[in-house]
């Protein structure tokens, strides 16, 4: 019998694409083990992100290779976003994030095939959740990325838009709903997007048919772009109080910065948006994330983006800018803000949040801990908002 070992710090999509794989070894009779030194094939899956997540899956690659009696695999966006590191491993496979049904190949004459397997609509372990619930469930909507923002390593790793049949999601959902589950959450890379690269409808169109089922929804992983395009028909499906939980990126205010990022231009144009969705849905819970200290970016763009962060949100995570060198903001010959000047920008900015006393803030995946500090809060907030859905 075969031996696997997975050890991983990659984001909701990915975790849930290896606990897939995981089903697949398991249906084809392998084993896992709780140990590199005990596997046949031990793989590291490895998120590149941010610095600190990168750091600590080059962390886990290392324990990995050293303590791998088999055959080892780097899995991931670090493969892409630092591929000289990625090297320097000694892996004995190195596979990247579009290309993860290659794992699937060191199951020689497979008794049960992939297509066999369904997503997973859960993560491998229960200790991988920040708070866990098993009736609160996840559908992975398409990996990959639609837009080419020069500054981003998470495109450089995840690649281009793939979208899951909508007969696939529909078919999910339907079997969580008949096992009991009261939330399921929309998630991806960039959810908004969905369809846009196989014709079969568009992210508005998926949501309505979903809305058919008697369960709550968290919309997680919007770019702003698709909010300001579906607007309407997204507003009215939000009207549903079975959607408690709203994500939209939205990075910066300012037209200037956005243009650089090679993204539309609309967050200021959403502003009638949030105040007619805060109107028709104060109970519903909203989130963001922010970069500050973008290349160019000035204290006073930076500080009205914070400012109408704290119009309309109850979670905003702060992301200092980071530089990767891979990205193609590099070679746009861009000044860039030194390291001190950022971190007094978002020391500012989170103390500003902060100060309003309702706004849940933390700084992602950069710093984990504050981003798993919240959650009870959130979740207490979001539980009585429940309970008194008129209010907020």
């Amino acid at each position: 019998m075969k031996k696997y070992f997975i050890d991983d710090n990659t984001c909701t999509a990915y975790k849930l694409i290896l606990s897939r794989v995981a089903s697949y070894y398991d249906a084809n009779g392998w084993q896992l083990v709780r140990s590199a030194a005990d596997a046949d094939l031990a793989i590291a899956g490895c998120c590149a992100a941010f610095h600190s997540l990168e750091e600590e899956a080059l962390n886990i690659a290392r324990s990995v290779v050293n303590e791998g009696a088999g055959e080892t695999v780097l899995f991931g966006c670090l493969t892409t976003v630092s591929p000289e590191q990625a090297k320097a491993l000694g892996v004995d496979h190195v596979i990247a994030s579009p290309q993860w049904k290659r794992l699937t190949d060191f199951v020689t004459n497979p008794v049960v095939e992939l297509d066999a397997i369904p997503p997973s609509t859960e993560f491998r372990l229960q200790e991988e959740y920040r708070i866990y619930d098993p009736g609160k469930q996840f559908v992975l909507l398409q990996t990959g990325c639609s837009s080419d923002c020069p500054h981003c390593p998470h495109k450089l790793g995840i690649g281009p838009l793939k979208s899951v049949p909508m007969q696939t999601l529909l078919d999910q959902c339907e079997t969580l709903v008949k096992n009991g589950a009261h939330t399921i959450v929309l998630t991806g890379n960039d959810t908004g997007s969905w369809g846009t690269d196989t014709g079969e409808g568009t992210y508005v169109e998926l949501l309505r048919a979903i809305l058919d089922f008697p369960v709550k929804l968290h919309l997680a992983q919007i770019n702003p772009d698709w909010v300001a395009l579906y607007s309407e028909a997204l507003l009215d499906l939000l009207t549903d109080d079975r959607i408690k939980d709203f994500q939209t990126l939205i990075q910066t205010t300012s037209p200037r910065l956005l243009e650089i990022m090679n993204r539309a231009p609309v967050v200021l144009e959403l502003e009638d948006f949030f105040l007619r969705l805060r109107e028709l849905r104060p109970d519903i819970f909203l989130r963001t994330d922010l970069i500050i200290g973008y290349p160019t970016s000035t204290e006073e763009e930076d500080r009205a983006t914070v400012a109408f962060t704290a119009r309309f949100f109850d979670e905003v995570a702060v992301h200092a800018y980071e530089r990767f060198p891979h990205t193609r903001i590099e070679t746009m010959g861009l000044p860039f803000h030194s390291r001190e000047v950022i971190v007094g920008r978002v020391d500012e900015a989170v103390n500003t949040l902060e100060k309003s006393g309702t706004i849940l803030v933390h700084r992602g995946g950069q710093v984990y801990e504050t981003m798993v500090a919240i959650e009870q809060p959130k979740k207490t907030i979001q539980t009585d908002r429940e309970r008194s859905p008129g209010q907020q």
